[in-house]
């Protein structure tokens, strides 16, 4: 574990640097827009859609394989789930809440924080380690990278262990 941490401390500064290109953006914020009036539409506790990676100029580290806008619905539980095949890294750049990942709950702490450090800020979440989000008064939104290719995305319910695939959708250039 302490291995891992260390590891993670070499690359957040590579994944913040990513997420302040995508942050500015115009099109991120559009795209963010669009994903809030999914939501409303939907009765799942969230919509997402992919970035793709080739299109950031900010350099990601080699074993990022995709990256991910989440929109969460305020004051709806994500669902506790984990990926067995992907170890995720993920900033909430709006909103509120709290996280319960493995065993350990916190308050959520936003992107760009002065007052935190980047592992207070990032969730490195390893691969088969349930997790869960809890949003606040308003819509969550996050970004996520995958050590593994969007098509090949899996998510198990702690709850049911119902198994989910993320579909393969066409890639959001933002």
């Amino acid at each position: 574990m302490r291995e891992e941490r260390e590891v993670a401390a070499n690359y957040l500064p590579q994944l913040n640097e990513a997420v302040t290109e995508l942050i500015t953006r115009p099109t991120t914020h559009s795209l963010i827009d669009t994903l809030k009036q999914q939501l409303q539409q939907t009765p799942e506790p969230f919509v997402w859609s992919t970035i793709e990676p080739q299109s950031l100029t900010a350099p990601l580290p080699d074993s990022i394989r995709s990256s991910w806008i989440f929109v969460l619905k305020k004051d709806v539980r994500s669902g506790c789930h984990y990926h067995p095949n992907s170890i995720q890294h993920m900033v909430m750049i709006e909103g509120e809440g709290t996280s319960k990942v493995g065993t350990i709950s916190r308050q959520m702490k936003q992107f760009g924080d002065p007052d935190c450090s980047l592992e207070e800020i990032w969730y490195v979440i390893p691969e088969g380690v349930p997790h869960e989000f809890f949003p606040g008064g308003r819509d969550m939104v996050v970004v996520s990278f995958h050590t593994c290719d969007s098509d090949e995305l899996k998510e198990i319910s702690c709850d049911s262990g119902a198994a989910r695939e993320y579909e393969p959708r066409s890639w959001t250039r933002v």
